[in-house]
């Protein structure tokens, strides 16, 4: 039986799905745990329940348990986990800390829109400043370039980037990250200006979760 079936009939269907497609979409991405996932799972439903339902299934949160979540995120983790060598995913890392070195914050799967990545990487910039590092700009992509990778959606995962100093303008910056992506072995395209992101073609996300990286 699909566990979706297992919720009493008067749970709300769209909730359940949306957990699903949650659960998937972050086991393809590779990067949290199960724990993580399950976090992430409650605080969904709370928010639904809260937001969304309102009175109609004020009981819908007490629905979706740990002991029914945990078995889903365990099946699917057999079902959907990236399997291989992560030679993609390895090559991407190794730019990342290539570019790093240059005094440019990366940040993989920065928050889910734009803006979240670029919060994320101004904490991490305002930190890594006032312990007296020089940094000069950041690079990052989001949750949401992942999904389109793993969704089937695109086989492009774009940069987001810009400059942090009035001494090396954000162009400067997206040329020092395309020559570290196609040191690393990609094949890149990017027009030169800093209105629009720096693409790597061709890409198949093939990262796995592990707590080393």
């Amino acid at each position: 039986m699909d566990w979706k079936e297992s919720i009493e009939e008067n749970a709300d269907e769209t909730c359940a799905f949306d957990i699903e497609e949650m659960i998937i979409n972050n086991i393809k991405a590779g990067f949290l745990s199960d724990e993580e996932i399950l976090e992430e799972c409650a605080e969904y439903v709370a928010e639904y329940v809260k937001y969304d339902l309102k009175e109609d299934y004020p009981e819908d949160k007490d629905k979706f348990t740990k002991n029914i979540l945990t078995g889903v995120i365990k099946d699917y983790r057999a079902k959907f986990q990236n399997t291989g060598t992560e030679e993609n995913f390895l090559k991407l890392k190794l730019a990342f800390e290539n570019i790093d070195k240059h005094g440019i914050v990366t940040q993989h799967c920065a928050g889910y829109t734009l803006s979240d990545g670029i919060d994320d990487c101004n904490e991490v910039a305002d930190i890594r400043c006032k312990c007296g590092e020089n940094i000069i700009g950041y690079c990052f992509y989001t949750t949401q370039d992942v999904e389109h990778l793993t969704l089937g959606v695109s086989s492009v995962l774009y940069m987001a980037f810009g400059s942090y100093t009035d001494n090396i303008d954000a162009v400067e910056i997206g040329k020092i990250i395309v020559t570290e992506l196609e040191n690393a072995g990609f094949s890149t395209e990017w027009d030169n200006s800093a209105g629009k992101r720096i693409a790597i073609k061709d890409i198949v996300w093939d990262k796995q979760y592990n707590e080393y990286n």
